[in-house]
């Protein structure tokens, strides 16, 4: 069953997929329930500087970004379900490798139609804001790349998943459902690009993600036509230092709060969110004196959709590492990189086509102030990289 996570190249995994969706699976009274889906996804990249999932600054752009999954999930009893999925991502020069991105045992234990009350145990979805526990299904994003300070993609593995534990609780009403998950667990551990990004260089030490709990609260009214979220994350990483190493052990606490809200008018959809993150670092050493650093983020979206399965969307996407320090002053001084590595400001016009409900065509066009999320892996040399940037997207999705 998991064979798909010892390939290491996507055209065998998409060969896969299809092999698979031209089947047949057979199913009597025992596997009713059995599901089986999957989704191939390319993307094409191209900026007037600065590299995005490749060298996407170079004449030709780039294909850095091909994402092939496949899930399974089945409920032999009413009360027991079980679901795996199996994620290969590249992403430019980040990663290359399969790995399972959630599998899980779903106990309901309190069921009475309008209330519902479970446990998940496994490798759960972090539950963040609107998109993070379905932002590596592209037809679930509300683009081709998400809002950057909200789902930076360098904490991706960081907030993606954990191994642990969720308790769950819906409840029905006159006025709408509620949602509440509560998850326990440890992260995945594959951070090399935030501990980059943290020191401003490659660290000889090790930096390690350790429990995080989280909580979210979603309410939708009766009609659909409302969504509002509040997400909190606890989460703590400390640093192992190595020999000869300029850094002492340190440990990283990470508090952040998300606030989301969605409206739906007709053919128009307003969606919101803004983050608050609050930072403490300490016992680094000289080298790296404690501080307390007060991140800040937030995006305004809107999408109108158009006869012929057409969506238009406009977006304004703001991300600051430092509220108290929103030009770089500070972090060019502290780190010697540019100024403008501290934020960014990101205006975006995206269209989407659905010429089917499995095939998913979109474009967006990017004009970028500030570099704050490039990737290190694609940049390696932050002082080389340009204030003032565009970037064109195009991605060709394919589900069954």
């Amino acid at each position: 069953m998991f064979s798909l996570l010892m390939l290491n190249k996507p055209l065998r995994v998409v060969m896969l997929l299809l092999a698979l969706n031209s089947g047949h699976v057979s199913a009597n009274s025992a596997f009713d329930t059995f599901q089986l889906h999957g989704f191939v996804n390319q993307g094409y990249f191209i900026s007037s500087n600065n590299n995005v999932f490749g060298k996407s600054s170079s004449n030709n752009g780039s294909l850095g970004l091909t994402e092939v999954g496949i899930n399974a999930s089945i409920r032999p009893f009413s009360q027991l379900g079980f679901a795996v999925q199996g994620i290969y991502r590249k992403a430019g020069a980040l990663n290359d490798e399969a790995q399972i991105d959630f599998a899980l045992l779903d106990w309901t234990f309190h069921n009475t139609g309008n209330t519902q009350a479970g446990i998940r145990l496994g490798r759960i979805k972090n539950p963040i804001g609107f998109y993070n526990e379905t932002r590596d299904m592209p037809f679930t994003r509300p683009s081709i790349l998400l809002p950057h300070g909200i789902y930076f993609e360098r904490l991706r593995n960081l907030y993606l998943s954990a191994d642990g534990a969720q308790l769950y609780f819906n409840q029905s009403t006159s006025i709408g459902d509620f949602n509440l998950k509560i998850s326990a667990g440890k992260p995945l551990d594959d951070i090399k690009e935030l501990e980059v990004a943290f020191f401003s260089f490659d660290a000889p030490g090790t930096l390690k993600p350790k429990d995080a709990y989280l909580t979210k609260l979603e309410y939708e009214s009766s009609s659909g036509a409302t969504r509002l979220a509040l997400s909190y994350v606890d989460l703590n990483l400390q640093y192992d230092k190595s020999t000869h190493d300029v850094f002492n052990d340190g440990d990283i606490s990470i508090n952040l709060f998300i606030l989301s809200a969605q409206q739906n008018i007709d053919k128009f959809t307003l969606t919101g969110e803004y983050l608050w993150q609050e930072s403490s670092v300490s016992n680094f050493g000289v080298f790296m004196p404690d501080s307390k650093p007060i991140s800040e983020s937030y995006f305004i979206q809107g999408d109108y959709r158009l006869p012929h399965n057409l969506q238009i969307s406009l977006r304004y996407d703001v991300s600051y590492l430092n509220k108290d320090d929103k030009d770089g002053d500070m972090y060019s001084a502290l780190t010697g990189r540019p100024k403008h590595a501290a934020y960014i400001k990101d205006t975006i016009v995206g269209l989407r086509w659905m010429p089917s409900n499995q095939w998913m065509v979109r474009a967006e066009y990017h004009l970028v102030d500030g570099t704050s999320v490039l990737s290190h892996a694609d940049n390696p040399d932050a002082n080389t990289s340009n204030k003032n940037w565009d970037l064109f997207v195009l991605q060709l999705s394919y589900r069954f």
